[in-house]
């Protein structure tokens, strides 16, 4: 009776994944959806020309801190990025200057020797972007108006 009843369940754990694997078939096939757009989506008209006022000043985050400054139309910025380099091949503690590239009412491009930083600023008032090394990796930033 035991031998009986073993094999019995044994059958019907054989029987089970097969009518799972039947069911998941018939379930209706999506196509695979890829990454998200690298940076959300603008607030403002990013074709129209703007002085860049909103940007000067320092923003943070962790380990990092970058600051704007100069005048309208000639930004220069700088970024200390404490203890978190290392996806750029930066030391731990580095610094790295460089200038604004592209500003409008609500996004920026930020060139330098190693990388380029473009960002868009958030109805809650952060800047989300990202930077591109020379190699290629990426490295996703949020940063938000120092106090």
């Amino acid at each position: 009776m035991r031998r009986l009843a073993l094999q019995s369940a044994l059958l019907a754990a054989l029987i089970i994944p097969v009518h799972a694997q039947e069911d998941l078939d018939r379930l209706p096939q999506f196509p695979k959806l890829g990454p998200p757009d690298p940076l959300p989506e603008a607030s403002c008209d990013t074709a129209e020309a703007n002085g860049g006022g909103w940007l000067l000043g320092r923003w943070v985050a962790p380990r990092t801190r970058l600051e704007f400054t100069g005048k309208p139309q000639a930004i220069a910025w700088a970024m200390d990025r404490g203890g978190g380099g290392g996806e750029f091949g930066w030391s731990s503690d580095s610094s790295v200057e460089g200038r604004v590239a592209e500003v409008s009412g609500c996004s920026v491009r930020l060139v330098a020797d190693s990388f380029v930083f473009q960002a868009v600023l958030t109805d809650g008032g952060r800047l989300y972007g990202f930077a591109t090394s020379k190699a290629g990796a990426d490295v996703r930033m949020v940063f938000q108006k120092e106090r």
